[in-house]
């Protein structure tokens, strides 16, 4: 089991937090361990899927990324999963928010997406980045997304502590992370299933569809235009 969390390094400013833990991760002198976590309060470079820009003012959301220095036999496919049902977790704690899992990396509050998920693998080491957008008020050009931002704030009425946020998802990383290497996929698999944002519109290139569920592997069950239905392993 990993106590994601431990060590923690914060840096006031970087260009993205993915970036900082995976050079922290290749430090020649004093490498950091699987679990260590990054955060940040503004990255200058902030990614999401795909490349996608992902920005935030200074201190208003929770940026993090944790290192994960995989075993063999690890599917790390699966860990976007793992860490999804991590973040839903930390977002419905103390609230009466209900967070849906909106495959493979997106994190929906009453169809608004309130955090993204980025995991990226290079040679050993994986860097599981998070981004929730916490006290943001405002979302200057979002009736161009198909599911516009929110934050905690917006969908609690209450200003809320990133600290608390980051604390929070440290937590229940670690405890899914234990589910998962102590019983396998089949409880996260139907874990997410319950959570799961139904009916969620997703893309792959130009085509569209309806998410209906998800395989035994995590992959999606979705709905074509056309009626029919499919599998697929991404999404653009």
């Amino acid at each position: 089991m990993t106590t994601f969390g431990t060590p923690h390094r914060h840096l006031p400013s970087c260009s993205s937090t993915n970036d900082a833990a995976r050079d922290w991760a290749r430090d020649p002198v004093q490498p950091a361990p699987t679990g260590a976590l990054v955060t940040s309060d503004f990255q200058t470079q902030g990614r999401g899927q795909r490349g996608r820009e992902w920005s935030a003012g200074i201190g208003e959301s929770a940026l993090l990324s944790y290192i994960y220095l995989p075993t063999p036999t690890s599917e790390i496919r699966q860990l976007g999963l793992v860490t999804a049902l991590a973040v839903a977790d930390a977002l419905q704690l103390g609230t009466s928010l209900q967070p849906q899992i909106k495959w493979p990396n997106d994190i929906l509050l009453d169809d608004h997406k309130a955090a993204g998920i980025l995991v990226e693998a290079a040679e050993d080491i994986v860097i599981l980045g998070i981004g929730v957008n916490v006290n943001q008020e405002h979302f200057p050009g979002s009736e161009q997304f198909a599911y516009p931002p929110t934050s905690l704030r917006l969908a609690t009425g209450q200003p809320q502590q990133v600290a608390a946020i980051c604390a929070a998802l440290s937590q229940a990383l670690t405890r899914w992370e234990e589910v998962w290497l102590n019983t396998g996929f089949t409880p996260i698999i139907e874990e997410c299933r319950r959570r799961l944002a139904l009916g969620a519109r997703v893309r792959r290139g130009s085509e569209h569809a309806a998410l209906t569920g998800l395989t035994d592997d995590g992959f999606a069950e979705v709905r074509l235009p056309d009626g029919t239905f499919a599998v697929w392993s991404t999404v653009d």
